[in-house]
């Protein structure tokens, strides 16, 4: 099975979005760094095969033409919804929705199913805590972008005491923003 992972771009105090939810903030670095994506990023077109993320964030693309990124691209990965509300899968655009309400590791297994050897990725703030706290999350990347937001949705609000520990993979430099990686340490 791939790996669980997460890529975020997050101000140097923490926060993945401002106070509205607004994240152009800490993305402003993307436009400074197109030329070196592969570099950055990988090629998560090609090597992510499911997404799980809160239904927050599930509110904030739904749409329509399915999860369609600013740039027009519309990715064909399975996006399993983590949510209370029991709701039937549904298919909008390029995009097939799974809702799970019984928690981050029924989502992390039937993402797994659905990825097979590619990577499972988590998206918003919530379900990379819920896969933190339970011990599920294999690499975090993080780009850290050269701002300080003050207040929004911060990314590592409630892991609770446990210290989580991590091994350095890289670190890379680009304009507007220092990419982290790390592996977590079972």
């Amino acid at each position: 099975m791939g790996k669980v992972m997460f890529g975020l771009s997050v101000s140097l105090d923490g926060f993945i979005a401002d106070k509205n939810d607004d994240v152009s903030e800490v993305f402003a670095w993307f436009s400074n760094a197109w030329d070196r994506l592969y570099e950055v990023a990988g090629d998560p077109l090609n090597e992510t095969g499911a997404v799980i993320m809160g239904h927050r964030s599930f509110n904030m693309i739904d749409n329509d033409n399915g999860w369609v990124f600013p740039d027009g691209t519309a990715p064909e990965w399975p996006v399993i919804v983590l949510q209370s509300q029991a709701r039937e899968p549904v298919k909008k655009g390029k995009t097939q929705f799974y809702f799970v309400t019984d928690g981050i590791e029924s989502a992390i297994q039937k993402a797994q199913e659905l990825a097979g050897e590619k990577q499972v990725a988590l998206h918003g703030a919530s379900a990379v805590q819920q896969a933190l706290k339970a011990g599920l999350l294999d690499e975090i990347n993080m780009a850290v972008a050269h701002i300080l937001l003050g207040e929004g949705v911060r990314l590592f609000d409630h892991l609770g005491s446990k210290s989580i520990h991590l091994e350095h993979i890289r670190t890379l430099e680009t304009p507007g923003a220092t990419h982290l990686s790390f592996r977590v340490v079972k």
